[in-house]
């Protein structure tokens, strides 16, 4: 279950790591689905796939980490799903979540650009109260893992500092040279605009540089991998508030 796009590439990349994630699965029966803008949807996936005799269906969020998306909005299309499909057994999957291979791949994506002594980690930002904590473990991780190249923090929405803000600052704070680290899966207009910002630096003479997004870096295939099989073993679905609170199985769970 991704996102959606209307771009193009971006479908195209998420279609690569979905194809390349499902090698390795046991399970005969998989459909690509998106929240929104894309299709088909969630609905139409699931539809498609009791068509074709599935009586257990393994819902596997394509999302970096626990925010709206995963509280409120799957697990409400899921239940629409268990009361149309009674008789259908419905689980629900991780996003990937902060473990060491994320760590090890936004390394990876750093090492790529060499000469650099500090990077600026951009996130996507959420209202979930838990999103700073989790991108600053991230920077502090990071850190570590890089033999102690200093980190900024900053987010494309909702959080402070802003994006423009936060870049402003790291290349005044950081002038012997700055790593742009997008924590983001997928290309789309959010990395656009990153490269655009940061290409317009570096046409003054900063020495700024924007590293790769996750995309199908062999860690984040391995995660992903991971994930679908943890989904297909969990136990049936019963939805989270943002809190974390568990609702009341609807009268059509089993």
């Amino acid at each position: 279950m991704s996102h959606g796009s209307r771009i193009e590439e971006t479908r195209d990349e998420v279609e690569r790591v979905v194809k390349d994630a499902n090698s390795g699965v046991n399970a005969t029966l998989h459909e690509l689905c998106y929240l929104e803008i894309a299709s088909p949807s969630i609905e139409e996936g699931a539809d498609k796939l009791i068509a074709d005799g599935a009586d257990r269906i393994a819902v596997v969020p394509m999302l970096l980490f626990s925010a709206g998306h995963y509280y409120s909005d799957i697990p409400e299309e899921i239940e629409i799903l268990q009361r149309r499909h009674p008789r259908v057994t419905f689980t629900y999957g991780e996003p990937l979540g902060v473990q060491e291979a994320l760590i090890d791949t936004l390394a990876s994506r750093l090492k790529e650009h060499k000469g650099r002594d500090a990077f600026l980690l951009v996130a996507r930002g959420s209202r979930n109260p838990e999103t700073k904590q989790v991108i600053e473990t991230i920077r502090k991780r990071l850190e570590g893992k890089t033999g102690g190249m200093r980190g900024e923090v900053c987010y494309l929405a909702v959080l402070e500092p802003t994006f423009e803000m936060g870049l402003e600052d790291a290349v005044i704070k950081h002038p012997e040279g700055l790593i742009v680290l997008p924590c983001l899966w997928f290309t789309g207009r959010l990395i656009q605009h990153i490269e655009k910002e940061v290409g317009a630096l570096k046409e003054e003479g900063w020495k700024v540089d924007t590293a790769h997004y996750l995309d199908n870096h062999p860690f984040i295939i391995e995660i992903l991998r991971n994930r679908v099989r943890e989904s297909i073993d969990k136990e049936p679905f019963f939805p989270t508030t943002e809190k974390g609170e568990v609702h009341e199985p609807s009268a059509t769970q089993h």
